[in-house]
């Protein structure tokens, strides 16, 4: 089958081209690129040029809406998503394919944090890898929009990403699709991402809005808009 690989950017002009690179270089060969760009003013998209088969531009809603743009703009069968300061193996595309097989209609893998200090490591490895591993061998998973894949009609049946929350939609996503299909943590399909975002908010605000966020999600339906995505630096 067919795989569409979407890469929603805003101002990545540093890290664009190592995501993009890494993507270009895969093993498996029946796939594209699709950089789907929020109006960047730094050089994200003139970079992407060089190495994605298409670009789009989103709506400024939001990396949810964005994903969601692309994928009806695309017509390949599985729609896998990657973020702009995040690197694959080469065999990633590959991965996905043979994930997506015998009813699966999603699969998620593990990231790991690029750089930063022991501490920095340990605190994403208990707060993101280990929580998404726990949580998938329970049967909810909540896989990362860095890092994850779906079959595109099972996509739309779930509605895709819910575009009125400003963080882990991702996660509600993961969690919805199982209502359609097998839905799988594939520990081979392996990303690398920055820590930016962690670092600059620092790790404490990090875990107290994620644990807000779950927590209004699971009591309300809904979660706040705090401006989550935007409001990090571009470095």
């Amino acid at each position: 089958m067919r795989i569409s690989v979407i890469v929603p950017t805003y101002n990545e002009g540093k890290t664009i081209e190592r995501c993009l690179k890494a993507l270009k270089n895969q093993t498996f060969k029946d796939y594209e690129i699709v950089v789907i760009d929020g109006h960047s003013k730094d050089n994200t998209v003139e970079i992407a040029k060089k190495y994605a088969d298409r670009i789009l531009y989103d709506e400024g809603k939001g990396a949810g809406a964005a994903r969601n743009l692309a994928v009806r703009a695309v017509d390949s069968e599985i729609v896998a998503f990657v973020d702009g300061d995040t690197v694959v193996p080469e065999n990633w595309v590959e991965t996905v394919s043979a994930a997506l097989e015998g009813g699966v209609v999603g699969v998620g893998g593990p990231v790991s944090p690029e750089g930063g200090g022991l501490l920095d490591k340990i605190v994403y490895f208990i707060c993101a890898d280990l929580v998404r591993r726990i949580s998938s061998a329970l049967g909810s998973h909540h896989f990362t929009g860095a890092n994850c894949a779906f079959l595109r009609s099972a996509f739309f049946q779930a509605r895709g990403f819910r575009e009125d929350l400003d963080m882990i939609d991702d996660a509600d996503l993961s969690m919805r699709m199982k209502k359609f299909g097998k839905v799988k943590f594939e520990p081979k399909l392996y990303a690398v991402t920055s820590m930016r975002r962690s670092k600059q908010k620092g790790h404490l605000r990090t875990i107290w809005e994620f644990i807000r966020g779950y927590i209004s999600l699971f009591s309300t339906g809904q979660v706040k808009k705090r401006g989550y995505l935007r409001e990090i630096k571009k470095e």
